[in-house]
């Protein structure tokens, strides 16, 4: 009677696995498993069988004999773990065995083993303890689920933590993080590292002229020619109001060029932009700096930003190109 109202319940969505290499007992737990209602079921005779479906696809409970040869129930839990590590699921693992010490069962649980059934207590015992071993690895999996998804939305939000939102090119937080990254490879090594500044000096005047929004479109414009005129290796970045930087990095001394600063400074400070409010032209001033990384004076990514705005404030607004040597002194 009990059965005919088991083959009533609706079937479960839960995934089961038996490994078994005796046919008889894998069909027996088979049974009993379909007329509870379970029908996403999967038989393998061998362990090396089991982990070969498993990585195909997961099952949520696994029910498997402890003793079989080559590769017994305990090997099997540890590869199912790290099966389950790589893959960022969880198996809720139930070995059947005919052993009943307690050290056996200390050393299962160690293991990563999560249940027993005994054979002979196998008609009354496995079914409860497959209904209590769904709810776990449902509750299980949905919280990796949700905590895959919390680290997502935690790399979304450091992205745009790193991006300015007006030019879509990188903020302070990203040329502090790349010129950081870059002083510690850079340290005791030959490599040379330089920090270029475009101060935009008649920015604030355009957009009290205008608005916001024209000034952001003059950024953005602005942001972009930076990015088509840096090379592949070299990071660009808004680092306040009205300045954006690119950071350079070569293994020779001279590896920044006039060639290249003069090419910045045309394409930001001497070609007009097309906006919605016509042609505009930006003037202002580039500040170019050289940074020893093996100086005595060790300086964070922060203070050598913090150093290089603070010689370009130095410098008078109008379009022209200032050098600024590891020394401190203008070239």
């Amino acid at each position: 009677m009990q059965h005919r109202k088991n083959r009533d319940m609706p079937a479960s969505s839960s995934s089961i696995m038996i490994v078994d290499d005796t046919k008889f007992s894998s069909a027996v737990v088979r049974k009993l498993l379909q007329l509870d209602g379970f029908t996403d079921i999967r038989v393998a005779d061998t362990a090396i069988d089991a982990l070969a479906m498993l990585k195909q696809r997961n099952a949520d409970v696994l029910l498997a004999d402890w003793l079989m040869p080559g590769m017994d129930g305990l090997e099997l839990t540890q590869l199912v773990r790290e099966l389950n590590r790589r893959k960022n699921v969880f198996t809720y693992i139930v070995l059947l065995t005919a052993k009943e010490e307690n050290e056996d069962l200390k050393q299962a649980f160690a293991q990563g083993v999560d249940d027993f059934v005994g054979k002979t207590s196998m008609k009354t015992h496995l079914l409860p303890r497959v209904h209590a071993a769904q709810r776990i690895s449902r509750f299980q999996n949905s919280l990796l689920q949700r905590e895959l998804a919390l680290k997502e939305q935690f790399r979304a939000l450091t992205l745009l933590n790193q991006v300015d939102p007006a030019t879509g090119i990188g903020n302070q937080v990203f040329m502090e993080q790349q010129l950081s990254r870059y002083l510690k490879q850079h340290k005791g090594r030959n490599g040379h590292i330089g920090l270029l500044l475009c101060r935009f000096d008649n920015l604030a005047h355009m957009s009290a002229l205008h608005d916001e929004s024209f000034k952001n479109q003059l950024l953005k414009a602005a942001g972009d020619r930076l990015r088509d005129t840096a090379r592949p290796m070299d990071d660009i970045a808004r680092i306040n109001d009205n300045t954006l930087a690119l950071s350079l990095y070569g293994n020779e001394s001279n590896f920044t060029t006039h060639k290249l600063v003069r090419r910045v400074q045309e394409a930001l400070l001497i070609r007009a932009y097309s906006t919605s409010m016509g042609f505009a032209s930006l003037t202002g001033t580039l500040h170019y700096e050289v940074i020893d990384a093996n100086a005595k004076a060790t300086q964070t990514a922060s203070e050598v930003i913090s150093a290089a705005l603070e010689h370009l404030e130095q410098m008078a607004d109008g379009q022209s190109v200032h050098l600024w040597a590891p020394d401190d002194k203008e070239a």
